[in-house]
Parts: structure tokens; C-alpha cells; sequence
């Protein structure tokens, strides 16, 4: 022991605070991760004595949105910062309302760090670089990571699996599978996963259904990716790949064969439409969501006739796609019947510049030509994407609001109802 420690063993007072370690509980938000708590070890158990919460306060700690759902403006601190602390050995836990990891925002590019101070122990006060332990993060942690090899490629994956009350995997379960968005190309799993709550969104609910992304390393699949036959075909190739897996999770008994969900935004909901092309008759639903072109081109160029985008998807939807024969992709007859009868419930937000509403409408309009009956569309106001810290430059955003609301009507509840 330090001579401050043992001199206040032997007056029997409240040693000198030396912090040893501290961890960062955080889950997947919105807007990046979201601070739960903080555990805080010490040298010694006595220097936690006699602390309250009403000794701690954290500073720039604002909301996960990128603006505030009511004033429309940077999202403001939070006036209760809802703290409260728990002791176990020399282990303080300080819970508080979730707050942004990166802090307070000034515009969209700055942030202001997060700070804990502490009134009654100067030892206690500590910002965002002081965390030298391990972040946790709720559901992620307990996901199954892995690689995965077929059809020429590698591809790393992450793979949630619900478990029960004893901490048992639950078997048959439904599956979500999410294709990511332009913006996680190329990049590291965690990013893949992590980048909105794709992952956690269902776990975060209850719901006892596994998810599963895959991290794709393949370049953006871009504008008109279409007019590439080798882009196409790596998607094509990329999606043989996951139904591959999804075929080893039912072989395992781990998902249901019979109740397979797709899902994705962006180009992620371009590559949801080209999965359901090559294998309409394995999913039981899919949700499209603000989806790009790689079918035909539809974003950044202009219609030669009114309703062309449309007539070039009835035409697409009954062509080919790219399917593993053993040795090679090569073009395969799509099932369009199996494919129009599969329900889709597209999802776009009115003010999208990125991937304009225009494809979903297309999408949708050119499905119902061909016979399609249960697709659905949600568009997202400005207003209602305002609601969960949207604003009308990254109307793109509409994931947020797919999957956070779970509401009697939500596209979400949609898809739940069907397990």
C-alpha cells in the first residue's frame, strides 16, 4: 500500500482515490454508440464510500439523433442526466441516460467530448480518453463472428442468435438478414454491423429472431451499376455466398428455412431486390429500403418517356440474374412468378437526394404490372423523419425510423407479424 493508503487504514478515513480502470458499456445507436454506464475500479473499495449520485454530473451529453425531434436544432444536453451508481468490491458502476459516445454535436462534423465530473472525488472526473479498459457493447458482444467461403470468395460475417431465460441458443428461429448500405463497403465487420441497428434492432425489442450481415469487399455498387455486367455479377456472386450460410444455419437447425427475411438500405436495398430476383421462392418476406439501381439505371439520369424506368423493370424482373452452377456464376432464368408473389413492403423518406423516391415507386409499380399483390410503401414525411433526428439534407436516413418503430403499423411490426 501507498504511505496516504495505509495512513488512512490506520485513522480508519477514506483513502486517496488511485482509479486503476475504466470500462465503457455502450450499445448501438442511430447516430454511432450510445454510452450506458461506466465501471470505474479503484485501488482501494474504501475511496467509493460516501459517494451519491448527486455528486456526479456529465456534461455534453446529448441524444443519439443528429438534431432535436422538437427545435429542429442541434440536440441539446440533457437536463437530467438520470445518474445512478452501484458499488461491488472496488468496482463503481455510474448508469446514466444513454448519451452519444462522440459527445455533443456542433454541426454535423465537430463534436464536443463527454465529460464526467465528479464534486465530491477530482479523481472521479473523466472524459471520453480516460476509458483505458474495454468497451462493451450490448448484443454485438454476444454475437457469433466469423468467415464464411463460397463461390469463389471469402467474406466475413456476424451472426446473432437468440437464446432463452437459461442462456440456451433457441433452435428454429426466424432470420433477418441485412445487406448493407454503400457507405460500409469495403470496410471492417464491426463497421459492417455496427454503422445502424441492423444487428440489435430486433434483439433490442425481445424478439427472439437471429440476424446475420455479412462485411462485403467488394467496391459501392454505385449509380447504374447495372450497365456493369462484373459489378452485377460480384453481386450476384456476394448474395450466392449468404444464402450458401443461411443454407448451413437450417442444416444446423439453427434458423427456420421457412421463415427467411431479407432486408437492407441503400445499395443494400438494390442488393435486397437482386437476392429476392435470384431466390424469391427461400424468403418469406423482404423490406427494400431507399434502395438503389443495380437492376436497371434509374438514379441520375433522366427518363426518355414518362413510366421508362417502370417498363425497364417489368423487362428486368423477367430476364436473368447470376447464380453458382459448382464452378462459375453464370445467367439463370428468374422466377418471376415466385418472385411477384414474395410480399415487399419498400421504404423511402419523401426527401431522399441520395436514392430518390423515384426507384421504390418504379420498383413497386413495375411488381404490381407483373402481377405483384401484398407489396406495401412507406414514405416517411419530413416531419416524421424530424421525429426520430433526421433532417431533410439526409432524408437518405429512412433505416431510423424502419428500424426503431415497432408500432402497431410499423413496416417492422409488418415483418414480425409474418414469424
Amino acid at each position: 500500500m501507498t504511505a496516504a493508503i495505509l495512513a488512512a487504514v490506520s485513522c480508519g478515513q477514506r483513502p486517496e482515490t488511485v482509479v486503476e480502470n475504466v470500462d465503457i458499456f455502450t450499445s448501438v445507436g442511430d447516430n454511432g454508440f450510445m454510452v450506458d454506464a461506466l465501471e470505474v475500479t479503484v485501488q482501494d473499495a474504501r475511496s467509493l464510500k460516501g459517494l451519491t449520485p448527486s455528486d456526479f454530473d456529465v456534461i455534453n451529453n446529448v441524444a443519439g439523433g443528429f438534431i432535436d425531434p422538437v427545435t429542429g436544432e442541434a440536440p441539446a444536453e440533457y437536463a437530467d442526466d438520470g445518474i445512478s451508481i452501484s458499488r461491488k468490491g472496488k468496482v463503481l458502476r455510474i448508469e446514466a441516460k444513454p448519451f452519444n459516445m462522440a459527445g455533443r454535436f456542433e454541426g454535423f462534423f465537430r463534436h464536443i467530448p463527454w465529460e464526467l465530473h465528479c464534486a465530491a472525488d477530482s479523481a472521479f472526473s473523466l472524459g471520453s480518453t480516460d476509458v483505458n479498459g474495454q468497451q462493451h457493447i450490448a448484443v454485438i458482444d454476444d454475437c457469433i463472428k466469423g468467415s464464411f467461403t463460397f463461390a469463389g470468395i471469402t467474406r466475413e460475417y456476424m451472426l446473432h442468435l437468440p437464446k432463452d431465460a437459461a442462456g440456451n441458443y433457441i433452435p428454429n428461429v426466424p432470420l433477418m438478414v441485412w445487406q448493407i448500405g454503400g457507405g460500409e463497403y469495403d470496410k471492417d465487420l464491426m463497421t459492417a454491423a455496427t454503422a445502424n441497428r441492423c444487428m440489435v434492432s430486433l434483439a433490442t425489442e425481445g424478439i427472439p429472431c437471429a440476424a446475420l450481415v455479412f462485411a462485403i469487399a467488394n467496391p459501392n455498387y454505385s449509380y447504374s451499376a447495372s450497365l456493369y455486367p462484373e459489378k452485377i455479377e460480384l453481386i450476384d456472386r456476394n448474395n450466392a455466398l449468404q444464402m450458401a450460410f443461411i443454407d448451413s444455419l437450417v442444416a444446423e437447425g439453427k434458423v427456420d428455412g421457412n421463415r427467411l427475411f431479407c432486408a437492407g438500405a441503400s445499395s443494400g436495398g438494390g442488393c435486397t431486390m437482386r437476392f429476392m430476383m435470384q431466390f424469391p421462392d427461400r424468403f418469406k418476406a423482404a423490406i427494400p429500403c431507399c434502395a438503389m439501381d443495380p437492376i436497371v439505371p434509374i438514379h441520375r439520369v433522366e427518363e426518355k418517356y414518362d413510366g421508362q424506368f417502370v417498363d425497364d423493370l417489368v423487362t428486368a424482373f423477367q430476364g436473368k440474374v447470376y447464380k453458382w452452377n459448382g464452378e462459375a456464376m453464370e445467367p439463370a432464368d428468374i422466377d418471376t412468378e415466385a418472385f411477384v408473389r414474395l410480399p415487399m413492403y419498400f421504404v423511402h423518406a419523401a426527401s431522399d437526394q441520395t436514392c430518390k423516391l423515384t426507384s421504390s415507386l418504379a420498383y413497386t409499380e413495375a411488381r404490381k404490372r407483373l402481377g405483384a399483390t401484398q407489396d406495401r410503401l412507406r414514405i416517411y414525411s419530413d416531419e416524421e423523419m424530424q421525429a426520430y433526428g433526421i433532417p431533410p439534407m439526409i432524408a437518405h436516413f429512412s433505416w431510423v425510423p424502419l428500424l426503431d418503430d415497432y408500432s402497431e403499423d410499423s413496416v417492422m411490426r409488418w415483418m414480425t407479424g409474418m414469424f
